[in-house]
C-alpha cells in the first residue's frame, strides 16, 4: 500500500515576512500576489506600465482578508467573491443591514447564469491573482519574499545587496527586476523559503 503524502502541493510566490505598515485599497486589474502597484488617480492600485510608473511602484498588493467562512468566488463582491445573488457579502453595510431581494429578479436574472469557481478555503492559498475591483491589502515598508516567477529573469541575476526595481514589461507589470530608473528595494537573502526564492528588502513610501 501507497504512504499516504500529506505534504501540501502549492508553493507561494509570495510570503510576506515583515511589514511597517499596512493599508487596504482595490485593484485596478487581476494583480498577482506581491505585484508591486502604485495608488493611481482613482486610488486604485495600479500596475506600472512606464517607467514614470514604475518609480511609484513601492507596494506589493496581496489579497485581503475575508471575514466570513467559505465558500469562496473569484470576484470582485465583497471579501469572498459572491454569488448572484447573496444574503451576505461580508461588507460593513450587510452585516448592520437587513437584506431584502425583489422577487421579481428571478424572472430578470439572465440564463445560463454562472459564478465560477468555488472554493473552500480562500484563494490566497492557492495563489491565484487578485480579481480586478476586488479589495486588497497594501503592504508599505518591509521585508518580502518572491518566488519563481515573480520575478524577471533568472534567479542568478540577483545578489545579495543588489538593488531590485518594479518591471513594466508587458506581462511582467508589477515583478521584480534587475533594471530600472528607481531602486525600490534591494535583495537580502536568496533560497531562504525554498529553491529560488529571493527575498528581499522594499523602501516603501519612506525611503
Amino acid at each position: 500500500m501507497a504512504a499516504i503524502d500529506t505534504g501540501n502541493p502549492t508553493h507561494t510566490t509570495f510570503i510576506v515576512n515583515k511589514y511597517d505598515d499596512i493599508d487596504g485599497r482595490r485593484v485596478n486589474q487581476d494583480t498577482p500576489r506581491g505585484r508591486l502597484c502604485f495608488r493611481d488617480a482613482n486610488g486604485r492600485m495600479t500596475l506600472p506600465r512606464s517607467a514614470g510608473e514604475a518609480d511609484k511602484a513601492l507596494y506589493p498588493t496581496d489579497w485581503a482578508k475575508p471575514l466570513n467562512p467559505g465558500p469562496y468566488f473569484l470576484n470582485a463582491g465583497g471579501l469572498n467573491g459572491t454569488t448572484l445573488y447573496p444574503f451576505d457579502d461580508g461588507s460593513l453595510y450587510n452585516q448592520e443591514n437587513n437584506f431584502a431581494i425583489d422577487p421579481d429578479v428571478a424572472f430578470q436574472t439572465p440564463w445560463p447564469a454562472a459564478v465560477g469557481p468555488e472554493y473552500e478555503i480562500s484563494p490566497l492559498f492557492y495563489d491565484l491573482p487578485v480579481p480586478s475591483g476586488a479589495k486588497c491589502l497594501v503592504w508599505d515598508r518591509g521585508t518580502f519574499t518572491y518566488g519563481s516567477g515573480n520575478y524577471v529573469g533568472g534567479p542568478s541575476a540577483y545578489g545579495i545587496s543588489d538593488p531590485v526595481y518594479a518591471a513594466t514589461s508587458a506581462g511582467n507589470e508589477g515583478k521584480l527586476t534587475v533594471s530600472g530608473t528607481t531602486a525600490v528595494g534591494f535583495v537580502v537573502d536568496k533560497d531562504v523559503f525554498g529553491p529560488d526564492t529571493i527575498t528581499v528588502k522594499l523602501f516603501g513610501s519612506v525611503k
